[in-house]
């Protein structure tokens, strides 16, 4: 290939790529006023080259991801970020997993501080850069303490639990490590937060599950002046 039909490919390589990515969808730049902010955030050259899953433009995108993008920007996310953005290339496994989402993640009958709690718990066994960057700080909003948080991030069992913490703690850990929940633990969540309770707190536990490995096989990058308190899987 001789040279001006090198950078005649180059060209289109670079206009192609434009289309397909520029105008992306927003992103969210600070998890503390989203959803009132979603809006572009910077990465870092490497993280966007290692990332498998460049945001979509919607100017091409086709008619179901049309329709998916304007459910998730018409409800309480705001807009198409993170996982949603990944899950966009099969926008009816995404209308199916954000209707789940949106329950475990907004109205579930689990108190908001619990929730973020136990969205801690599982990002950090699902080794999540995504989903702890988005979660800390609103975990920590929410009134989990700085040491508790720490603890998490270090894989370390928090010595400073809330009763409340404790028990979610100890449910959550064992569905991880066993895949099952001992007569005690079962009790103390159903004496606590009812059966429901149980079965939503397992729920929100796969979810972000999918949630995190979704992120994590898509290598999606978290912004560049982010400090994350444990490595990318995909960089170990």
């Amino acid at each position: 290939m001789n040279y001006f039909k090198r950078i005649a490919y180059t060209f289109i390589f670079i206009f192609a790529y434009n289309m397909a990515y520029a105008g992306t969808p927003p992103k969210i730049g600070d998890p503390l006023k989203w959803p009132a902010q979603c809006d572009h955030v910077r990465f870092s050259h490497e993280d966007l080259r290692l990332d498998r899953f460049p945001d979509l433009n919607p100017q091409i995108a086709n008619a179901a991801q049309k329709d998916a993008i304007k459910k998730i920007s018409s409800g309480p996310r705001g807009c198409i970020f993170g996982p949603f953005s990944v899950l966009l290339r099969s926008p009816e496994l995404l209308n199916r997993v954000q209707m789940l989402g949106e329950h475990v993640r907004f109205t579930s009958g689990l108190p908001k501080p619990i929730r973020e709690f136990a969205i801690l718990v599982v990002g950090r066994e699902a080794q999540s850069p995504y989903e702890w960057y988005i979660h800390e700080p609103i975990a920590l909003r929410s009134g989990i303490t700085r040491k508790t948080v720490d603890a998490l991030a270090a894989q370390r069992k928090p010595i400073s639990m809330t009763p409340d913490e404790a028990i979610v703690y100890q449910f959550v850990t064992e569905l991880h490590n066993t895949h099952m929940v001992q007569e005690t633990t079962y009790n103390a969540i159903k004496k606590r937060f009812g059966q429901s309770g149980a079965v939503e707190l397992t729920a929100l536990d796969g979810y972000f599950m999918l949630l995190g490995l979704e992120l994590n096989m898509a290598r999606t990058p978290i912004p560049e002046d982010v400090k994350l308190p444990f490595n990318y899987p995909w960089k170990s």
